[in-house]
């Protein structure tokens, strides 16, 4: 009986289990479906030379990660651009997550933009965002499936598709970042630095025509003269104390996935004395969004302790808790005290002195090549000796002698080398092709 039942499990069986039961997909299988959407990508491209409006979408699940504004403001002035924003849900446990996708919503409304919610409360149920919109272009903000498959690339393959990393990678785990089949799959991938082309180069291969390297435009708010950055930090001893500015990673012992970056244990009560006794200085504590739930999970912090210690940050006259968006806070800030990784090059447009507090001295193991070069710009922290002697002389007396190497390094390594913002570079580079 059972050998009759072997024979009947044709090759042709097992390969629809494979897909329909496991979801598995075959190289030959991914290959062949990264060809045929470059062939769909080629055919919509010749469609909307001719095509007098443009529908483009950008699909946002966290409003941590938006980093379109500059890039939003050029596509909404130029009139053959109709845009939206889309608040899809984050998925945990098979549903959508409603804080999340309020909070979101309500970070894009007191901007003032007008974004569309995909979730229907009538039917209470989640739309079909493709449908409503019928977009041409769409931009994703985050890579990873943390949402319903219809707001997910695999949904829009019969639409041009682009990306921008909501980061800087400087990590060493740079898979993750490159060898999705999202990032295959993308029309056009836009890009940091020649660095960062070159670690896509090793994933993408022979398929790296959707490679463009256009910038971070994360931070080209700052290059607008337009913007006038808001007072963020606390008034305090009128506005005489000097601004560091704190952001310890999530990476904390026992939850670092191979990373192992943060030493908030380290320093996280050091900071809440240094307050108490130094009247001269004031921190913004700027935690990474997943700290707080690793500390939630950690055997001697908690969730009570982990709030308590959140919240009196806010109760001290000269410290400040910064869970939002960060550009006003840097413009603002003297300095930078952190153990985290986009940051590391983020802050560098600020020209500031910035101390990266070491765990240990197999950190640097853990960042690429790009990451690695960063660090000779940063001043290196051992102990809280030596953070003191940072603050005391490289912040209060000025002795910035990393700046002038830091300056260049930007300029010549990070900043596009074109004379434009990065923003601008991807809107031209919509319009090469398209117009």
């Amino acid at each position: 009986m059972l050998s009759k039942i072997i024979k009947k499990i044709t090759p042709k069986l097992i390969k629809l289990f494979l897909i329909k039961v496991l979801n598995y997909k075959s190289p030959f299988y991914l290959k062949n479906e990264l060809k045929r959407t470059r062939i769909v990508q080629k055919k919509l491209i010749r469609e909307l030379k001719d095509k007098e409006i443009i529908n483009v979408i950008f699909l946002v699940i966290h409003s941590s990660v938006w980093k379109y504004d500059e890039v939003y403001k050029l596509l909404k002035n130029d009139t053959r651009f109709n845009l939206k924003i889309v608040v899809v849900p984050l998925v945990r446990n098979k549903l959508g997550e409603m804080s999340t996708y309020n909070q979101t919503l309500n970070f894009f409304l007191k901007k003032g933009y007008n974004p569309t919610g995909a979730y229907d409360k009538t039917n209470n149920s989640w739309k079909d965002i493709k449908s409503l919109t019928k977009p041409d272009i769409v931009f994703f903000t985050n890579p990873h499936k943390l949402t319903f498959d219809k707001y997910y690339i695999f949904n829009f393959k019969d639409v041009l598709t682009c990306y921008v990393p909501y980061a800087f990678v400087v990590i060493h785990s740079i898979e993750i970042h490159y060898d999705q089949q999202f990032h295959k799959l993308l029309w056009i991938y836009f890009l940091e630095t020649n660095y960062h082309k070159k670690f896509a180069r090793k994933y993408i291969k022979d398929n790296d025509q959707n490679l463009v390297v256009s910038g971070y435009p994360g931070l080209d708010n700052k290059f607008n003269s337009n913007y006038f950055p808001k007072k963020v930090w606390k008034e305090y001893k009128d506005g005489n104390a000097y601004k560091i500015i704190w952001a310890p990673h999530w990476t904390i012992s026992g939850q670092g996935g191979g990373l192992d970056y943060s030493s908030f244990m380290e320093y996280a009560h050091y900071f809440i004395e240094l307050l108490k006794t130094d009247s001269n200085i004031q921190i913004a504590f700027k935690p990474h969004p997943l700290l707080k739930e690793k500390l939630y999970k950690d055997i001697n912090w908690g969730e009570d302790k982990t709030n308590k210690y959140y919240n009196k940050w806010n109760e001290l006259p000269n410290g400040q808790l910064e869970e939002g968006t960060y550009i006003d806070l840097f413009h603002f800030s003297d300095a930078m005290i952190m153990d985290s990784a986009s940051f590391i090059v983020e802050y560098l447009y600020f020209d500031k002195p910035i101390a990266f507090t070491k765990r240990d001295d197999k950190v640097l193991e853990r960042f690429n090549t790009f990451g690695k070069e960063v660090f000779n710009y940063l001043y290196q922290i051992k102990s809280t000796e030596e953070l003191n002697d940072f603050i005391d002389n490289n912040i209060i007396q000025r002795n910035d002698y990393l700046k002038v190497k830091r300056n260049q390094f930007l300029n010549e390594k990070v900043l596009p080398g074109n004379g434009k913002t990065a923003s601008e570079n991807i809107y031209n580079e919509l319009l090469k092709q398209l117009c």
